[in-house]
């Protein structure tokens, strides 16, 4: 496919995005609240609607010829509908869309600014998604304990400890919030490593900047922690060592990148020896 094409293509997603979240937020969820019983129930209907949406969004980028999104790991040691953190490292713009539309009711803490916009605030809203700092909203100015009560009512949650997007070449450092909460709400750490083959849709990167080929994403379980007997006070060596960790399947993400592109192409193929020649 040439460049200019997913160019357009990569314009036309965010378009899709940008045009149609506001629409589902105005139009298509309200209505669920015909069926739901109390808000609460209203917000995890939202929130599984969007979660298919994220799947259907994934779907048109990989048939497009965008990206090859990941086959998405089980989670060995959490019980089916129990709550827990996922902690991710966030490599691109879209990685947040991958996990949100894999794992299956599966919320996260949004940013601020996209809290209060006129796009995305209605959908958003309307989700069991938690608001981030500078929403605006109470939820916000004591996030730890949101969290907490958060997943103590079930929901499970996914959370960058990095708070941005990871720069070209390396990690930011990992804020202990997304451990704490865990270690409080006695729910497991799921510990899960965003790999990509290219740098795509990255911090401060234009989106016009697209790679030559479609970028490949690999989601890889680095460790699933049992929180329950894990003092609170041991919270933020547990996160340190869990950064150590990224940080070095980080290191072995920028290698293998490096390998793939100096890796040669195949030799064009020689023609036959003509058969006949004596």
């Amino acid at each position: 496919m040439p460049r200019w094409l997913r160019i357009i293509l990569t314009a036309w997603a965010f378009f899709l995005f940008f045009v149609g979240s506001p629409l589902i937020g105005i139009v298509v969820l309200p209505l669920l609240r015909l069926v739901a019983k109390d808000r609460e129930d209203h917000r995890r209907r939202c929130t599984r609607v969007i979660g298919r949406l994220h799947r259907v969004f994934t779907w048109w980028m990989r048939v497009s010829g965008l990206v090859a999104p990941p086959a998405m790991p089980e989670l060995p040691g959490v019980a089916p509908g129990a709550p827990y953190v996922m902690i991710t490292n966030h490599p691109s713009l879209i990685d947040v869309i991958l996990l949100l539309g894999s794992f299956e009711g599966l919320t996260c803490v949004v940013k601020g600014s996209w809290y209060r916009s006129l796009v995305l605030g209605p959908l958003l809203k309307q989700t069991a998604y938690l608001p981030g700092p500078g929403s605006g909203e109470e939820e916000s100015e004591d996030m730890l304990g949101t969290m907490v009560e958060h997943l103590s009512t079930g929901h499970p949650l996914l959370v960058f400890p990095e708070g941005t997007r990871s720069l070209k070449n390396r990690m930011h450092r990992f804020r202990r919030g997304a451990v704490e909460a865990a270690v409080r709400a006695k729910v497991p750490i799921v510990a899960m490593f965003v790999a990509i083959d290219r740098p795509f849709l990255m911090k401060g990167v234009p989106f016009w900047h697209v790679p030559k080929d479609t970028a490949t994403y690999s989601i890889e379980p680095l460790e699933v922690i049992d929180t329950r007997d894990v003092p609170v006070e041991h919270a933020k060596a547990l996160n340190a060592e869990l950064q150590s960790k990224f940080q070095a399947r980080f290191q072995r993400m920028l290698a293998e990148r490096v390998e793939h592109a100096v890796r040669p192409s195949a030799p064009p193929p020689q023609p036959r020896a003509d058969r006949a020649a004596a």
